[in-house]
């Protein structure tokens, strides 16, 4: 059984999107991300202002809607889930921290640890038991009979905690939950997370402060929509990992923002080739066996789609060498004379865009080697007929029972193919089959 509890695959978010083009652009919150949480992780992530940091955790925990690509938690696509599934799934699933704690200050400490729980009509003497419990683990037992108003910052913030695991939550999420904090009491409830960390809670964070990072395992850092660096702590004491987190940090932001101003184009270059830290890889590798991920497919010397390039995550094929980023952003390498077989499929979806509604097709690719199989899903359209002959020339095996490529040499226009898909294939466009998805909102519906 996968261990993997969010998995998000190139995921887009556009606010106010620009349908007609008045513009001339989207503004990208998030561009193209992929993202892979596993049980017993505690990720932190990190950017400067406006880099999509909490944009990244709200649509990761179901509190947003991307506006493309897909989330899966707990194995469930949450686009098909309506609003009463999607608050049921929090309940099981999910306990929030923010920066704000957001305690009810008419109720008691109690009470407002007791009060997701109360809502489902917990058994009362199993959820006082409870709460006590917790209240104790959180050094706060003292306060179940107070108000929020007679506690401090960082008591309050432990109460919040606490309401946050009175359901047992498979995954905490906490965005800045040290933000209103001074620095004794944040480190206090940073302990509490890396405690909760060490005895089974999956924990996803979001923080400014690289000191506040190095309590969690690994350190995702956002630029402008997108994952720029990831890097693990592994073996390493906190007071390395924080340093690591801080070159990042500082190379990313204050370097990329004032390098025109304050040093030549050179100097930069040779500032980050001394200094710059590499993503440490993941030590299990076979990650990239575990699930589909969606690329734009690159040979490289050929000509390719830059527009797709940029909005979707490129494989780079040089040679027999194929490079790309997985969903944990680690840097992937094969050589493709390890493959020993390559099986082609197709996959609809539905583009509702009321009267231009239409189907669209893209090719599963499963490249079968010893290790195990890579499982891709290609968003080139006219250009996968290249594909398909590279693979030819290398002399790799081809298992096409759709006659993919039969179609693509016959209709070599999208649009044409699409037509052809759809009268051949009606088993992937029958209901419950095709992926749906609102063109206008370019967000998926039930």
């Amino acid at each position: 059984m996968s261990n993997i509890l969010i998995e998000a695959n190139n995921i887009t978010k556009v606010y106010d999107p620009d349908i007609f083009l008045k513009r001339g652009k989207n503004i990208y919150a998030l561009d193209n991300v992929n993202f892979v949480l596993d049980e017993g992780d505690f990720i932190c992530i990190m950017g400067p202002s406006g880099s999509g940091k909490s944009t990244l955790l709200n649509c990761l925990s179901t509190l947003d809607k991307i506006s493309s690509g897909s989330i899966r938690i707990m194995n469930k696509d949450i686009s098909t889930l309506n609003k009463n599934e999607l608050c049921q799934f929090r309940y099981e699933y999910l306990g929030f921290v923010f920066q704000d704690h957001n305690l009810i200050s008419y109720l008691s400490v109690f009470d407002n640890i007791a009060s997701p729980a109360m809502l489902a009509k917990e058994n009362p003497k199993t959820l006082q038991n409870r709460v006590v419990e917790i209240a104790r683990d959180l050094e706060i037992e003292d306060l179940l009979d107070k108000f929020p108003n007679e506690c401090s910052g960082g008591e309050c913030q432990r109460i919040a905690i606490a309401r946050a695991l009175i359901n047992q939550p498979k995954i905490l999420v906490c965005d800045e939950p040290t933000g209103n904090l001074d620095s004794k009491n944040s480190h206090k409830v940073l302990k509490i997370l890396s405690h909760l960390n060490q005895t089974g809670t999956t924990i996803l964070l979001v923080t400014h402060d690289a000191m506040i990072a190095s309590y969690a395992k690994t350190m995702m850092y956002l630029y402008d929509g997108g994952i720029q660096t990831v890097i693990h702590k592994h073996q390493d004491t906190q007071i390395e990992f924080f340093k690591n987190i801080n070159s990042i940090t500082t190379q990313d932001s204050l370097l990329k923002e004032f390098s025109q101003d304050v040093l030549p184009e050179n100097d930069l270059q040779e500032t980050y080739e001394e200094d710059a830290i590499p993503a440490i890889a993941i030590q299990d590798t076979k990650k990239e066996f575990v699930s589909r991920q969606s690329f734009y497919i690159i040979i490289d010397g050929q000509p390719y789609d830059k527009d797709r390039e940029r909005h979707n995550t490129p494989l780079h094929i040089n040679g027999t060498i194929v490079r790309y980023r997985n969903q944990k952003n680690d840097d992937i390498q094969f050589d493709l004379s390890s493959v020993q077989e390559i099986s082609l499929n197709l996959k609809a979806r539905f583009v509702n865009f009321g009267l231009f509604s239409q189907y669209t097709f893209s090719v599963l690719v499963d490249l079968k080697t010893a290790e195990g199989t890579y499982l891709w899903k290609a968003k080139n359209q006219d250009d996968f007929i290249n594909i398909i002959q590279y693979f030819h020339q290398l002399q790799i095996p081809i298992d096409d029972p759709r006659k993919i490529e039969e179609a693509y040499k016959k209709y070599p226009k999208e649009y044409e193919r699409t037509k052809y898909f759809q009268r051949t294939h009606k088993d992937l466009i029958k209901y419950g089959e095709a992926e749906s998805i609102n063109g206008v909102s370019a967000t998926k519906f039930k």
